[in-house]
């Protein structure tokens, strides 16, 4: 499971086919985490939160792509969340999620998602 983000519009790219953003190339940050992170993040209800918020569609094995609107609305869910006492196995992922969403508004591109 990773999360990516965009460091500039290069590495955003568009699978017509399936009709989904994605990123990919040399101008990137990734973050990977394991299933013990997933299920965590799972049981705090961020999959629950994301699908009400921004209807993201992912879910155990699906991908999904965040473009700068999106971003800016997890960037404010992120903050308030780490606002709250976080399990400390996904604090560095929540922290990191914050981290990239700050870097695709900055560089109006995007994050994606492999859950």
């Amino acid at each position: 499971m990773w999360i990516r983000v965009a460091l500039d519009q290069s590495s955003v790219h568009y699978n017509e086919p399936v009709s989904l953003s994605y990123i990919d190339g040399k101008n990137i940050e990734e973050y990977y985490f394991d299933n013990e992170t997933a299920q965590a993040l799972e049981t705090d209800g961020f999959l629950t939160a994301m699908w009400a918020k921004l209807d993201a569609v992912f879910d155990w094995g699906d991908c999904d792509f965040f473009p700068p609107e999106k971003c800016a609305i997890f960037k404010q869910w992120l903050s308030e969340r780490l606002c709250r006492d976080t399990n400390p196995v996904i604090r560095p992922v929540y922290e990191t999620m914050l981290d990239f969403a700050n870097k695709a508004l900055a560089n109006e591109t995007g994050i994606s998602f492999d859950f």
